[in-house]
């Protein structure tokens, strides 16, 4: 079996200034170096056997730290375009607003304000409508993840180490892919998967899930390895953040600042362990 990691990138400036950021560049800020650092101390001793991210800054840099913590330090970033969150076209960098009832959304946009969608195949002018985002996940569960699911059958043997594959992608993206994996479970028309149940992932926040081909069922006498093949897709965990309990952003708006890497002791942003605060144990081992 495949355990796929899908992680939230860690908090950016535009994050914290409140506007739209999908396909915009924003670097991480203070509180997120800390969030990113924070999160690779608690998978350290787990042992990741890749690493994917979207090919915008926020997530290679959240990757990167990962892999600095790994007993293979030398373990490869691939990034890919497909990752990246949602395209928010014309809102780019737009702060996100509130929506008037007595406003048409095409008005909304003539006048530069851009409140959230809640509908599947709508979009901002020149963005991705969710539906799209949908589209981009199927082609990210063929092209990046399936191959592992299928290495692993093809090498299944009994001795083989755990496959634990880290993507570290988008709130919005990560919703839409796991939907997308549900539904390769469920491949009859009809099946449907509330992604809204999916988001609100926290920054550095995870997500786990499994994917694993076994043979179906009611095949008599067949040889395993000859039996036609199903796919099982299993949530494990949903937006685990236990890393972050004892976490404070530092005061008088540093935190809030554009990580500098220039900077001496990024060390000191940590906060110390409250007393009597126990965190639950970080468990992402297949």
């Amino acid at each position: 079996m495949v355990h796929f990691l899908l992680i939230r990138h860690a908090e950016t400036k535009d994050n914290v200034n409140g506007v739209w950021a999908g396909w915009k560049d924003s670097p991480l800020s203070n509180h997120g170096m800390i969030q990113a650092q924070t999160l690779a101390k608690a998978l350290s001793d787990i042992k990741l056997s890749a690493v994917h991210s979207s090919d915008l800054k926020r997530t290679r840099t959240t990757a990167t730290v990962l892999i600095s913590k790994q007993s293979n330090t030398n373990l490869p970033l691939m990034a890919s375009a497909l990752l990246r969150e949602q395209n928010f076209g014309a809102g780019e960098g737009m702060k996100i607003s509130a929506k008037s009832k007595d406003l048409s959304l095409a008005t909304h946009f003539v006048k530069g304000r851009f409140p959230a969608i809640h509908t599947r195949n709508q979009r901002f002018p020149g963005g991705e409508s969710l539906d799209e985002v949908a589209q981009r996940a199927e082609e990210v569960i063929d092209g990046i993840l399936l191959p592992y699911v299928v290495q692993e059958r093809e090498d299944q043997d009994g001795s083989k180490a755990p496959v634990l594959v880290a993507v570290v992608s988008h709130g919005i993206f990560i919703a839409e892919l796991v939907a997308a994996m549900l539904r390769r479970r469920h491949p009859e028309p009809g099946f449907s998967f509330d992604v809204r149940n999916l988001r609100g992932m926290r920054n550095t926040g995870w997500t786990k899930v499994e994917m694993v081909f076994q043979p179906a069922r009611n095949f008599e006498g067949a040889d395993a390895v000859s039996l036609p093949m199903t796919l099982t897709t299993k949530i494990l965990a949903v937006n685990r953040h236990t890393h972050l309990l004892n976490l404070v952003r530092q005061k008088g708006g540093i935190g809030s600042m554009v990580y500098d890497p220039s900077q001496k002791k990024i060390g000191d942003f940590f906060a110390k362990p409250k007393k009597n605060c126990k965190e639950d144990p970080v468990e992402v081992s297949p």
